[in-house]
């Protein structure tokens, strides 16, 4: 049964001294007492503990390895944090990217306007409820955004009587728009596919894997250990070996494709070389700040959740 009684924050930090963290007197005490009062325990306990538990905790009784600090649990907690942003920071030029693209593609063989005709799309059977849902969610969002006075959206609605799609795209969520690109006609996804060097089912698999990704860092939820449903389909990604990734009995890989390194990866494929090797400077940076204040367990058990491989900087090899 679930203890959801109330407890002061000197409560909580007897709690986690009884499971074996360690929480001395004076600085230390008073840091993690100034820390869980202005950040959730929740948060930082439950949702980073699971790497500093002892190999012999037990669910109902758990324990933290030995020598286990509330620093170093902090840390990894920023490191989070820290992680998220970098990789916002990339999603969004590959979301920025990928609608502008389509926006101009799409406006370019069937108009600025004309987003809302069934006959542009893959209409075969399977599709038509999926396209129908997705012009209502179109015609929702407008309204949604009218009542909002988007002075983009307003202007044009106003002004003309619609909104050019490279306007509408900037107010759709990426998700919407990785749907809209799902429903185009197969020769005009691969149209737009061609201008990323990658094939039409791949970018969708990208765009949706960025989606999920980048919902996560806008939410500031947990990231580091992400994992997807989905891998990438490495056959399909030249030079992939390179990277050193191991491969389990089946030949698949078990990790680094459907993880955040997987998201690297597809940085690499879409951003090119400069946006690459950035990308690549600031987790080196970040992988070294929490090397430095961990001493339970080891950066590579980090790693090794997240699919980093020890090769992992040759993301760079894979950049066009």
């Amino acid at each position: 049964m679930i203890d959801k009684t109330y407890r002061t924050v000197a409560q909580l930090i007897d709690i986690l001294r009884s499971r074996g963290m360690v929480i001395e007197d004076g600085a230390p005490h008073d840091t993690a007492m100034r820390i869980l009062e202005t950040e959730n325990y929740y948060n930082i306990v439950n949702g980073y503990k699971d790497l500093f538990l002892s190999p012999e905790s037990a669910p109902s009784q758990e324990h933290y390895r030995n020598g286990t600090t509330f620093e170093e649990l902090y840390a990894l907690y920023q490191f989070d944090r820290d992680i998220r942003h970098i990789y916002l920071k990339y999603l969004l030029k590959v979301e920025n990217t990928f609608k502008s693209v389509l926006a101009h593609e799409f406006s370019a063989l069937y108009g600025h306007d004309n987003y809302l005709k069934l006959e542009n799309f893959d209409a075969v059977p399977d599709n038509i409820s999926s396209i129908i849902k997705l012009f209502g969610d179109i015609q929702q969002e407008t309204a949604r955004q009218m009542s909002k006075h988007h002075q983009a959206v307003t202007h044009y609605l106003s002004e003309y009587g619609y909104i050019p799609l490279w306007v509408l795209v900037n107010v759709l969520t990426f998700g919407k728009v990785t749907m809209f690109y799902k429903l185009m006609k197969p020769q005009d996804k691969q149209n737009i596919a061609r201008k990323f060097h990658v094939d039409a089912k791949e970018l969708h698999k990208y765009m949706s894997l960025c989606g999920l990704a980048r919902n996560q860092c806008a939410h500031d939820e947990r990231f580091f250990d992400l994992k997807f449903r989905w891998h990438l389909h490495t056959r399909s990604i030249a030079n992939f070996s390179c990277l050193g990734l191991e491969r389990d009995q089946s030949g698949s890989y078990p990790s680094g494709t459907n993880d955040v390194y997987a998201i690297g990866i597809v940085f690499a494929r879409l951003l090119g070389t400069a946006d690459t090797a950035e990308f690549i400077a600031s987790m080196s940076a970040a992988f070294s700040k929490l090397e430095q204040q961990l001493h339970t367990i080891s950066i590579k058990d980090v790693m090794r959740i997240m699919g980093y491989p020890a090769a992992w900087e040759r993301l760079q090899q894979l950049a066009r």
